[in-house]
Order: C-alpha cells, then structure tokens, then sequence
C-alpha cells in the first residue's frame, strides 16, 4: 500500500473513497460548504461520529459559497461536532487516524467536479496522527456551534439573502438597507454571544497565548497581538467596541489579552523572561 498519492482530478471520486474508511470518525476542514458536498457526507459516510472545522463568520455564511442551511440535515444522520475559525483555509478530510485527504478542494460542486484543483492523500499514520493534533488544535481555538444555533442563525441568514435580493431589485431601496444593517447587526451578535458560551474572552484568550508558544516559542505581547488578532478577527475587531452579556469584543482586546496573560502567569502556566513570555514546563 502507497503511503501517499497524489490526486490531480476526480477529486470526488477520491473522497468518497476517503470518507469511507471512517470507521471511528470523520473529521473535515474545509472553509466552504455547499448542499452538493454535504449530500456526498450522507450518502458515504459510515461512522456515526462527524467532526467539521469551518467557517460561520458573517460574510461567509451570507454569501453565495455556502449552504449553512445544509448543515442541519447531519444531525439526522450523525453525531455531530460545529467549529468555526474565522480564517480557515485548509481543507483536509480525515478517516480516523489512518487516512487524510489534504487537498486545495472545498466541499463544494466547483471544488470536487469543475475546478482545477490538487491534493495528496496519506496513509503513513504517523503523519495522519500529526496532523489530526494540529487540526484538532485549530477546532478547539473555534467558535462551536450546536444545532439549535446553527437552526437559529440560519433563519436570520435566510431573511438577509432575501433583503439582498430586493435591495438588488431596488424596491424600497433606502428603508431596505437600514433593515438590512440592522439584520446583520443581529446576526452578528448571536454568532458572538455563541462565542462565549459557556467561556469567557479571558479563557479564549488564555487558550490561545498557550497555543501560540507552545507552536511558536517565546514571544513578547508585541508578538503576541498579530498572531491572536489573525486567530480571532472576530473578538479583536479594532474598529468596534461591542459589549455581550458583560463580554467585551472590538477595541479593548488588547486589554484583554494583557489580563489573560496575567491570569495564566498567577496560575503559573507562564512566566515573563527577558520580555518574553514562555510556556512553563
């Protein structure tokens, strides 16, 4: 058995194949989902257990390239696991810890029929094993969403699509944008507010300080605030300052993050050295 092969087209075919060793569980990262992709899920994945790294940022689920209402019909089929990372890229499909699909290909009718697209597919376990940890690593970073949020947003998602839809068509053009904004607003909110459920900026921030030394070594806050910042756009949105449910989000990041900081030098899991700070071993 090959313990890599690389696959230049009939990405679709190759997946399927992926997919179905799942035995334990199925694990996708992908940025993009569409209904096609998803019925590909339904119809060959054999484990019970699904495990999805996405993107449910307000301008990705409200644009053309995603279907989130497709998101809802897993539930009927598997256990499912929602995380949301606002500059996901990678697309990687991987069947328990033994097989993984790294490809440039979305789970989308372009990405695994019509586009150009590559990947390579792994069998050496050690190098699947490595790199489940570094998606899981990503996943645990995001934003999780459960079905009765995804249910949720997913109305409001509806309702600013057809907004657009008659803002294009100019009817009411000026009393249909202030709805509009209004809509996103409150889109928004509920996509932030399920950030903090049940967590606090000050833990998100904590998580995610150790994360960066332990995969980059010492750095000074300096260096710390364009890593965070790049992680969670949405929590550190220098152009806002939004408070939910007692939660800062926008401006006062960096405060924020100085507290984290803090909080984990008290509990001794860092410590400051020549202004930098390190991982406690």
């Amino acid at each position: 058995m090959k313990l890599y092969e690389f696959v230049q087209f009939h990405l679709e075919e190759k997946l399927i194949r992926v997919i179905k060793e799942a035995e334990k569980e199925l694990f996708i990262a992908t940025p993009y989902i569409k209904d096609y992709g998803i019925g590909i899920i339904l119809n060959n994945v054999r484990t019970m257990n699904l495990k999805i790294l996405t993107n449910l940022d307000l301008a990705n689920i409200s644009s053309s390239g995603f279907d989130i209402e497709s998101l809802s019909k897993l539930w009927t089929k598997f256990n499912v696991s929602i995380a949301s990372l606002g500059k996901l890229h990678a697309k990687a499909y991987i069947a328990d810890d033994k097989v993984a699909f790294l490809t440039s290909a979305n789970l989308t009718h372009g990405g695994l029929r019509e586009n150009y697209e590559y990947g390579v597919v792994f069998r050496d376990r050690d190098i699947v094993s490595i790199m489940l940890n570094d998606i899981n690593k990503y996943f645990n970073l995001g934003n999780v969403f459960n079905r009765e949020t995804i249910e949720d947003i997913k109305s409001e998602v509806e309702d600013i699509r057809e907004l657009r839809q008659r803002i294009e068509k100019n009817i009411g053009l000026k009393n249909l944008n202030r709805l509009l904004k209004q809509k996103k607003d409150n889109l928004q909110t509920k996509i932030l507010r399920n950030r903090i459920k049940g967590k606090t900026i000050n833990s998100i921030f904590a998580e995610t300080i150790k994360y960066l030394l332990e995969k980059e070594g010492a750095l000074s806050t300096k260096e710390l605030h364009p890593f965070i910042q790049n992680i969670h756009p949405d929590i550190c949105d220098d152009t806002v300052d939004r408070v939910i449910d007692g939660q800062h989000f926008g401006k006062k990041w960096k405060h924020l993050v100085r507290d984290a900081q803090q909080s984990l030098k008290k509990k001794r899991l860092i410590y400051l050295k020549e202004k930098k700070w390190h991982l406690a071993s």
